[in-house]
């Protein structure tokens, strides 16, 4: 029970403090998803407007966070295989990103006031064009997720070769108390089961890697060297935590449910094994995002000279969240509030790449059902 609490109240606590720093982690250029200059941020309106939304989400997430973990004190080991302690927790890491949004919306309106009033326009649309360039320099090359294959191949063998040694019926579904609740007789498909999921993993973890080296770069015409550089380190230090947090992910999945199966672990503490590594995923991409910045923003803030406004894509971004432009041939861009990236939702290409997940993600799913019954 007290892995289950811990890990439930970390991913609570990591989920809405990342969102409560938002605003310090954005570019210089843009300030709850608006355009303005550098020099704008020391503004007192402005600074005011990014304090009351940290300080607003920081409160409310560490109500949130208090709630689950008094949840689970007050109705001990048998409410963690209850639906209220679900619901309980699922609301704890909702509530912090609704009023974050809220909030966002709320501020956003003032800034592009307060953007009107003080005139902060561009004075002429620039841009920077790179020759020769399709795909971004600073992430890792897309082959290092080769290295899926043999750890697949591995959970293959494993299951083919040791096919006796698992019991007839094999532990599928835990409660939060550990309790197994779903067991699926033995069968090839059932102890092939963790190569299904990691080579499922893989492929999501391949794309976003794909999706991270094709994305539009962020450049920006009135510092285009230093925000190229920062960008590129950002991107370095993403695709390097998602390759390593994607592989080390996947391995405790094959190597937990296989253990369990065994009898060697319960499920539940298959369960405590895959979710610690996949927080200290969530940590390490947190840390890259505090470290560095939304698309290596607080590095480019160091390096960047110049006060000029050279380009204003508000129009472009319904709701500051939503990437809408059919001029731009880009699929995925940076966020304009957040950390990571989004789609050009203007672009058929983006509409066929979703149909495709959509499906491959229905795909796995009935395999997943008919293989364990």
């Amino acid at each position: 029970m007290t892995w289950y609490v811990v890990i439930m109240v970390a991913c609570v606590l990591l989920c809405g403090t990342l969102l409560a720093i938002t605003p310090a982690l954005m570019p210089p250029t843009e300030c709850f998803a608006v355009t303005i200059p550098p020099s704008a941020q020391g503004d007192p309106r402005i600074r005011t407007l990014k304090r009351d939304y940290s300080r607003k989400v920081a409160v409310i997430t560490v109500l949130c966070t208090a709630a689950v973990a008094l949840v689970s004190v007050i109705l001990g080991a048998d409410a963690l295989d209850s639906q209220l302690y679900a619901c309980a927790v699922t609301l704890a890491t909702f509530i912090p990103m609704v009023v974050g949004f809220v909030l966002m919306l709320r501020n956003r309106a003032r800034v592009r006031e307060l953007k009107r009033t003080e005139r902060w326009v561009a004075a002429a649309s620039r841009s920077v064009a790179f020759v020769g360039e399709e795909e971004c320099e600073g992430a890792i090359s897309l082959a290092w997720n080769l290295l899926y294959l043999p750890l697949i191949l591995a959970l293959v063998l494993f299951g083919v070769l040791s096919y006796d040694r698992f019991p007839d019926l094999i532990p599928m579904k835990a409660g939060f108390d550990g309790t197994v609740i779903r067991y699926a007789p033995k069968s090839l498909g059932v102890v092939l089961f963790p190569a299904i999921v990691v080579g499922f993993m893989g492929l999501c973890f391949v794309f976003s890697h794909w999706a991270i080296i094709r994305s539009k770069r962020p450049i920006d015409p009135a510092s285009p060297a230093t925000s190229a550089i920062a960008y590129n380190g950002f991107v370095h230090a993403q695709s390097l935590v998602l390759l390593v947090g994607g592989l080390v992910i996947s391995a405790a999945i094959g190597v937990a449910f296989n253990l369990s199966s065994l009898g060697t672990i319960s499920l539940g503490e298959a369960a405590m094994l895959v979710g610690l590594a996949a927080l200290a995923f969530a940590g390490a991409e947190t840390w890259v995002g505090v470290a560095l910045g939304q698309s290596g923003s607080r590095l480019a803030a160091q390096l960047r000279t110049s006060d000029e406004l050279a380009y204003d894509d508000d129009a472009h971004w319904p709701l500051g969240l939503f990437y809408f432009n059919p001029d731009d041939v880009s699929i995925i861009v940076p966020k304009r509030f957040g950390i990571g990236w989004t789609l050009n939702m203007a672009r058929p290409a983006t509409w066929v790449a979703i149909a495709l997940l959509v499906a491959v993600t229905a795909a796995f799913v009935v395999l997943t059902t008919v293989v364990t019954g």
